[in-house]
């Protein structure tokens, strides 16, 4: 997921076309106050620009019970928008809440399906809250760990030891629910593309999906480490094949070319497959 400021057209409109799955336009943290009326403008007039285009389309808003999240939700085109990026929730709470807001404003007029929420968990609170928070909405898509406002908070630098536990309960979050986890973006060095690749290798070790990136610089990086091999696409082909010829046997568990293979081992690599399926449609549309 590239995000761009929302204040930066000239961005949007090439942000929308690079090889991503998915362009946030950035309401919040990057627009500075003077400017949230002039980024909502850009905003809806870049939206009416792409339709058609077969990446998804995310607006990051400012907190919902805020004067400018509100205002936000008052003037976004939602029949061009795939979904919303909801900043700092910590509770359960604000996430109903912000459904029964959606509701009444009709935001389904226009769409041929409902709006998805990105809920961002980004302070103490929120991580602490997390499987709540997962579970609070039928809109909610994916979770967002936000590393930066995270260690923020608790005074912590940003490495992989202080980001351990709060990675652990996102992902642990999303899986519960059924959900996509998606990681902070990587920031110390944006165009570092080795430093970009490491981090997101950490990240995919604990079940993360994907990454939120920042710059055009990490999008490669980011593609590939996220996208299966070939290696591991034939292990998954090969060890639901061995399952099946084992069940077919009436085993419950057999070894195949020096590899344990059980039912516990079936729903990764199913995940394995869907996930390669996809990127191949995307390829297609691209």
């Amino acid at each position: 997921m590239l995000i761009t400021p929302g204040n930066r057209e000239d961005r949007m409109l090439k942000a929308a076309h690079y090889p991503v799955d998915a362009v946030v336009f950035d309401l919040e943290d990057s627009v500075p106050p003077e400017q949230k009326s002039r980024a909502r403008d850009c905003v809806a007039a870049v939206l009416e620009s792409l339709s058609g285009n077969p990446r998804e389309i995310c607006v990051r808003i400012n907190a919902p019970d805020t004067a400018h999240g509100m205002a936000d939700l008052r003037t976004l085109p939602f029949e061009a928008i795939d979904s919303l990026m909801i900043p700092k929730v910590e509770s359960a709470s604000a996430l109903t809440g912000l459904d029964d807001q959606l509701r009444l404003m009709n935001v389904h007029i226009g769409r041929n399906r409902p709006i998805d929420t990105i809920v961002m968990l980004e302070t103490p609170r929120g991580i602490l809250n997390a499987l709540s928070i997962a579970d609070a909405s039928a809109r909610t898509s994916a979770l967002f760990f936000g590393s930066g406002d995270y260690t923020s908070a608790m005074g912590a630098v940003i490495n992989d030891s202080t980001l351990q536990y709060p990675r652990s309960v996102v992902a642990a979050a999303a899986a519960a629910c059924g959900l996509q986890a998606i990681d902070a973006a990587y920031f110390l060095q944006v165009k570092d593309a080795e430093a970009t690749r490491q981090d997101a290798l950490v990240a995919r070790q604990f079940g993360f999906a994907g990454k939120v990136i920042f710059h055009p610089n990490q999008i490669d990086v980011v593609n590939q480490v996220f996208s299966p091999t070939e290696a591991e696409i034939r292990k998954a082909e090969n060890l639901i094949a061995a399952y099946a010829s084992s069940q077919a046997l009436g085993l419950g568990t057999s070894v195949s070319d020096g590899v344990f293979v059980a039912v516990d081992l079936i729903a990764p690599a199913q995940r394995i497959l869907r996930q390669a399926e996809l990127i191949k449609a995307m390829d297609r549309t691209t």
